[in-house]
């Protein structure tokens, strides 16, 4: 951001170091790359993620001004409700449109209930991978203090979102191919997954070839736009689209901002407030008995307070109402654990 800054209101992302330093291309660099590697035959895919800027990319698909061979939506497993209906709305608007593009949902290899599995296996079993960007606090040596720590990196994106559709893309395009899963891609074979990152989120972008298949590169349209988050959002409103912003609704960087923020998941998803709350106060007790690898405090509230102290009111009116709701969901986690994994030690 700080880049971005300096460039003023001159939007340009060639000036950008990412760019300049070869960290990202465009998509027409990523095509030429690939033919000068042989790989002649070109998929294109969409990592759709039912937010605002890759809807925008779809609606500009569907239009007819970028064509995508596969359109593949990663259930992270953690979503609101409302990100699973505006993905219905656009397969909705996909059909109408008579656009017969795959619409693939895939999920996690091995986790397929996503990042709420991830954080219930890290919390109650010996599990030890920790995927999420936390804010965390550390604790001072001499009076054993709490101090403002710095946030965990974001693995999540990629390990929930990303790489699956990278799979799934793999696995389907083999099929189309008559070939098996198991099977390798073939040589003159290129695959470029657009992703809806934009111009103000350039931070984001760390690289353009996929670090699991070589034939598989990253593409950001609308930073080849110049186009900023907010620009997405105004095209949807104009033609009015849905516009929510895409997250999981524990998703620690919801903030007290327009369009991700905790007050629109206390509202729309009453019984998901809760379960995040759950989960901020479960990794601080596991981080406290010393099992975890996990060495900061760690906390899901930018202000790095107890989630349920930051909204007092609201954690008690909606406790009251969805106790049961809530005691049933812990419940279900502990068979689904005792099932899947084995062994399950207490929190």
């Amino acid at each position: 951001m700080e880049q971005l800054e300096l460039l003023g209101e001159m939007k340009d992302f060639r000036l950008h170091k990412k760019y300049r330093e070869g960290v990202f291309k465009t998509r027409s660099e990523i095509m030429r790359e690939m033919n000068e590697e042989g790989r002649t035959r070109i998929f294109s895919v969409l990592s759709f993620g039912g937010g605002t800027q890759s809807t925008h990319l779809m609606e500009m698909h569907l239009q007819g001004e970028i064509d995508y061979d596969y359109i593949i939506f990663s259930d992270t497993g953690a979503e609101p409700e409302f990100i699973h209906e505006q993905v219905r709305w656009w397969q909705d608007r996909q059909r109408e449109l008579g656009n017969t593009t795959p619409f693939i949902i895939t999920r996690h290899s091995s986790m397929d209930r996503g990042l709420e599995e991830m954080l219930m296996r890290y919390i109650h079993t010996d599990y030890q991978r920790f995927q999420m960007p936390v804010y965390c606090n550390q604790i001072d040596e001499k009076t054993g203090e709490e101090i403002k720590g710095g946030l965990m990196p974001r693995q999540c994106t990629v390990d929930f979102k990303i790489v699956p559709v990278q799979q799934a893309a793999r696995k389907r395009i083999l099929a189309d191919l008559g070939l098996g899963s198991n099977q390798r891609m073939p040589s003159d074979v290129g695959i470029i997954m657009d992703i809806g990152f934009s111009y103000d989120e350039m931070n984001r972008i760390n690289l353009y070839r996929s670090p699991q298949y070589k034939y598989i590169s990253l593409s950001y349209p609308l930073v080849e736009e110049n186009m900023t988050t907010e620009e997405s959002i105004q095209f949807l409103k104009d033609n009015n689209m849905p516009d929510k912003r895409s997250r999981c609704y524990l998703c620690p960087f919801n903030c007290d901002s327009r369009g991700v923020d905790w007050r629109e998941i206390i509202v729309h998803e009453s019984l998901s407030f809760l379960k995040a709350c759950y989960f901020d106060e479960q990794l601080r007790k596991v981080q406290k008995t010393g099992r975890k690898n996990m060495k900061s405090v760690p906390y899901f509230h930018y202000s790095r307070m107890p989630l349920k102290d930051a909204y007092p009111e609201d954690y008690e009116f909606l406790s009251a109402i969805y106790k049961n709701e809530l005691d049933d969901w812990i419940s279900s986690w502990s068979t689904i654990l005792s099932e899947k994994y084995g062994k399950v030690i207490a929190a």
